[in-house]
């Protein structure tokens, strides 16, 4: 697998952000999982294969003139479209990234989890975090399913904020 360096990490979630797509819409649409795309827009270079990456600069225009780690950001051409605003309920959204302060950082057998906070996040229906600007989740980044209170999934188990390793 290739490590892509951060500044295509960077500039992938930059134009994601710009135009407004959730981490969640944008995997089902480049087809990996949304904790993969989030390791990898946190750095993870080597989170998602070539042909992915590839799909993410496409859709947002990004030029990957190769695939060397030492690639300058200034080589990328960014062309994002902007993203609607959609007005949801007050704490119907999550933030999806780990180092937000609203998540809450705990263990369970061994296994780190985040308590995302709902009402911190998304204190009065917003498309953005409140505390760090990520564009809120709304649904289960797996399944689909709508998001509840707790850390996990109760359809299908999997976290709803994950930690890069």
């Amino acid at each position: 697998m290739i490590n892509f360096n951060t500044d295509i990490c960077r500039l992938i979630k930059e134009a994601r952000r710009e135009a407004g797509i959730s981490q969640s819409d944008l995997a089902r649409e480049v087809g990996c999982k949304q904790s993969a795309l989030s390791m990898f827009e946190q750095g993870a270079g080597t989170k998602l294969s070539e042909e992915t990456v590839r799909k993410l600069a496409a859709r947002f225009g990004i030029e990957i003139k190769s695939t060397k780690t030492s690639e300058k950001p200034e080589e990328c051409g960014l062309e994002a479209r902007a993203g609607q605003v959609v007005g949801f309920g007050k704490g119907t959204g999550y933030c999806p990234n780990p180092s937000c302060p609203t998540n809450s950082w705990y263990e369970v057998g061994g296994r780190r989890l985040a308590k995302p906070d709902r009402e911190a996040a998304d204190p009065v229906g917003g498309k953005y975090c409140a505390y760090c600007g990520e564009i809120l989740e709304r649904k289960c980044p797996s399944c689909g399913s709508p998001v509840h209170s707790g850390a996990i999934c109760s359809i299908c188990g999997d976290p709803y904020v994950v930690l890069a390793q």
